[in-house]
Formats: structure tokens, C-alpha cells, sequence
């Protein structure tokens, strides 16, 4: 589990200069597959996209994410690994709700 952040010694502890690792964070707490089921529901969504268009809707997602997980570590200063799992599924959540409202458009894509 220390590969979860780079550059900290204590891998349960975010502090304000530590770039993510996305991936490992999702592994990590345990919402990896949430996350991908998440992608997939959205691709369903979208319908047919060519390769690199579905590759872009993923990243935008991981992006939207990331940033997310370090507003929210910003504002509380630190972040533990519980706390990285709680923000990661509230955000999933929100996504996963606003496709169910609006699946054809995709959810909420700001």
C-alpha cells in the first residue's frame, strides 16, 4: 500500500505537495471495479464510440476524479486511506445518480 502516494513516508497520510496515483488509490480502497462499472455504464450511455473517443470519456472520468480526491484533500489538509475511500464512492455515487437521471446524455459531465 505505499505506492498509493508518491513522495510521503506514511502511505495512509496525504499531505498538501503529493501527486496521486489514481489506480492505486482505487485498488487500494477497494473501488476500482466501481469505478470501472461506473466507465462501462457510461459507455453503454453513449452508445457506439469510436476507440479513442471511449479512451477520452475514461480519462476525462479518472481526471474528474483526481481532481476531486485533491480539492477535497485541500480543504481538509491531509487525507488518510478512509478518507480517500469515502470521497472516491461519494463521488461514483454522484456519477452513477446522474446517469440514472439522464442516461442518454451520459450523466453529468462537469
Amino acid at each position: 500500500m505505499d505506492e498509493v502516494i508518491t513522495g510521503c513516508d506514511n502511505p495512509l497520510f496525504m499531505g498538501p505537495t503529493v501527486k496521486l496515483d489514481l489506480t492505486t488509490i482505487l485498488q487500494a480502497t477497494g473501488e476500482l471495479q466501481h469505478f470501472l462499472d461506473l466507465g462501462a455504464a457510461r459507455l453503454r450511455a453513449e452508445g457506439t464510440l469510436p476507440e479513442e473517443a471511449s479512451e477520452e470519456l475514461i480519462f476525462s472520468m479518472a481526471d474528474e476524479l483526481e481532481e476531486h480526491l485533491q480539492t477535497m484533500r485541500d480543504r481538509q489538509g491531509s487525507a488518510s486511506i478512509g478518507d480517500l475511500r469515502v470521497w472516491t464512492r461519494a463521488w461514483i455515487d454522484d456519477r452513477q445518480e446522474s446517469l440514472a437521471r439522464n442516461p442518454s446524455r451520459g450523466g453529468d459531465r462537469g
